[in-house]
């Protein structure tokens, strides 16, 4: 509960709380800013049950910010929303952890940490359990089990740059994958604009969008540029995230960012009311800014760096509206998850999408595990594996470390898949993938062969999956020849409704090849 993407999160979400909202005005909402991909079941549920989704926490013993269901605390700016329906808590995401972690705990449920989960296993194409690793004594551990949840979160962690905890490697849509399920829309991936561009242990995380510091801030290049100007005219700063994440990467992929490779942000002309909300409401984005640019720039009296940064996924494991996979004791949630938001993704709508969710399957998988019997998975799979991953873990020294591996899919993701992609970079990157894929990891290897707390087996596992989604990633963005939401190529710059209104679709081939195929869309598009 305290690992992954939830603790990230600056603590926003969303629910039709305004009188002058409701459910269908949301759900519109939602399907205009998945540019139509959205599955309108999945969509139209997170609409119904946002509010429900968000105050059943309290049966848990979340307590709620008494405030933020008033009026004046929600977010009435937050972008793509037509009504106001953010709701901002103080304590932000580790504020929901606490909470649901404290749930889980009092409910007696199980904990195995320090784990990392190999593989899905399976009996006659059923899912019953998964293969785990411990780091804390190196022995493997078998899990059976009647149903399967995947709530794995993203995939950050194939970019070089992101907003993510470092171990959202994308694990999950490779293991799902693996054993039959299908992915939707995997070159969905979304990007904020501004992030921190130091320390190293700083990159990435979120400083937030233009509109956090009012309407004064300004973006500029290092020639003193004023740059939205050309890339969204009317609204500049203000322009939607994936547009305003688009012309930062721009910037400075074509030379015109700074020394740092950064651009720069300037909040000085602003309303000192809209700081002092600020201070109070981003607690942690004011402190980290003080941190790293020093206590002038924290309050907004003299400009700071940024550069974008992978942020979520829209992309991911295809479920109906019971959250079941389509393989038999699989069920997904959350960013793992695909066709709740389509091409893009609403602001607040990832919290509010795990509370509806998450509520769902629990519920679902429950009744599936009460009227199936406990069936153990095939010994051959499990040994198989098992053999596969010692052979990795015992190879002689001298190949490819894991962790070099991982940062060569990084760069290449960063750079050929990030929010601006072409045919050329996609063709060349794709092929290097490839070459990682054949050449390195038959050739990976450990800088040590301990059990114990060796992070170089988890990470050699990690890696393995890593490759797998990042090659899904790649396939799905050189296919799809538009550009819609967070999906943009300058050489098919406009969104086509004609042609490519449609999902794309991923399964494994007869042989492990990646199939590709496409769903033509039914919804009528929103005006």
């Amino acid at each position: 509960m305290v690992g992954g993407a939830t603790i990230m999160s600056a603590g926003g979400t969303c629910g039709v709380f305004d009188p002058s909202d409701t459910p269908d005005l949301y759900y519109k909402d939602i399907m205009r800013s998945g540019k139509n991909l959205n599955n309108p079941k999945l969509a139209k549920i997170l609409a119904e049950n946002s509010k429900k989704g968000l105050l059943k926490l309290q049966d848990y013993g979340f307590l709620l910010d008494q405030k933020g269901l008033d009026p004046s605390r929600m977010i009435k700016e937050a972008e793509g929303h037509s009504h106001p329906r953010g709701y901002l808590d103080r304590r932000e995401g580790l504020g929901f952890c606490h909470g649901l972690g404290g749930a889980l705990i009092r409910n007696g449920v199980d904990f195995r940490p320090e784990t990392v989960i190999c593989k899905l296993l399976t009996n006659c194409s059923r899912v019953v359990g998964a293969l785990g690793l411990s780091l804390a004594t190196g022995d493997y551990l078998l899990f059976n089990a009647k149903v399967t949840l995947l709530a794995s979160g993203g995939l950050g962690a194939i970019y070089r740059v992101t907003t993510n905890s470092k171990i959202l490697t994308g694990d999950g849509y490779a293991m799902a994958w693996d054993v039959g399920a299908e992915l939707v829309d995997m070159e969905m991936v979304q990007f904020l604009p501004m992030a921190f561009p130091y320390p190293k242990s700083r990159e990435g995380l979120n400083i937030g969008m233009c509109s956090l510091f009012g309407p004064g801030v300004k973006l500029y290049n290092r020639l003193g540029e004023r740059y939205m100007e050309k890339y969204d005219p009317e609204r500049k700063e203000f322009s939607t995230r994936d547009t305003v994440a688009r012309a930062n990467y721009t910037e400075i992929k074509e030379g015109r960012g700074t020394d740092n490779r950064t651009i720069i942000v300037d909040p000085r002309e602003h309303d000192p009311s809209i700081l002092k909300r600020f201070q109070t409401t981003h607690p942690h984005i004011y402190s980290m800014l003080k941190e790293v640019f020093g206590e002038r720039a924290a309050l907004w009296e003299e400009p700071f760096e940024a550069i974008p940064s992978q942020h979520f996924f829209m992309g991911g494991v295809i479920i109906d509206e019971n959250c079941q996979t389509g393989i038999p004791g699989l069920f997904a949630v959350g960013e793992v998850s695909g066709g709740v938001h389509g091409a893009n993704r609403l602001a607040g709508s990832a919290l509010a999408e795990i509370f509806v969710f998450g509520d769902i399957a629990g519920e679902k998988a429950a009744l599936w595990s009460k009227k199936e019997k406990l069936v153990p998975p095939e010994e051959a799979e499990v040994k198989e594996e098992i053999d596969r991953l010692e052979g990795i873990f015992t190879v002689p020294r001298g190949g490819v470390r894991p962790f070099e591996a991982k940062r060569a899919i990084q760069n290449i993701m960063w750079d050929n898949f990030g929010p601006v992609r072409d045919k050329e970079g996609m063709k060349k990157a794709l092929a290097g993938l490839k070459s990682i894929q054949e050449n390195d990891f038959p050739r990976l290897t450990l800088g040590s062969h301990q059990n114990k707390y060796n992070r170089e087996r988890m990470e050699a596992v990690e890696a393995g999956l890593m490759i797998k989604t990042a090659i899904f990633v790649a396939r799905a963005a050189f296919s799809r020849e538009e550009s819609r939401g967070s999906h943009y190529r300058p050489d098919f710059p406009v969104l086509d409704d004609e042609q490519w209104l449609r999902n794309t679709v991923l399964r494994k081939g007869a042989n492990g090849e990646v199939d590709i195929s496409y769903k033509h869309v039914s919804v009528k598009p929103a005006a």
